[in-house]
């Protein structure tokens, strides 16, 4: 068996094991019971989560410094 012939045969093992690598590792992570940041319980009646409300503001009570 010649050089080129195990230089082509090492290209498609390594070939078919990089390919196989790649669909085995490359998927989501299976859920263990550890929540993420994206699942954060949220409340119907207020739509911006979890942040309490902002205190109202009275416009009339600034100065104009800008």
């Amino acid at each position: 068996m010649g050089g080129e012939a195990l230089f082509w045969i090492f290209i498609v093992v390594f070939t078919l094991l990089m390919v196989a690598g790649f669909f085995l590792l490359d998927r989501p992570r299976r859920s263990r019971g550890v929540p993420t940041k994206l699942s954060v319980n949220t409340d119907l009646s207020d739509p911006r989560g979890r942040h309490s409300l902002a205190d109202r503001v009275d416009p009339s009570d600034t100065d104009s410094r800008l």
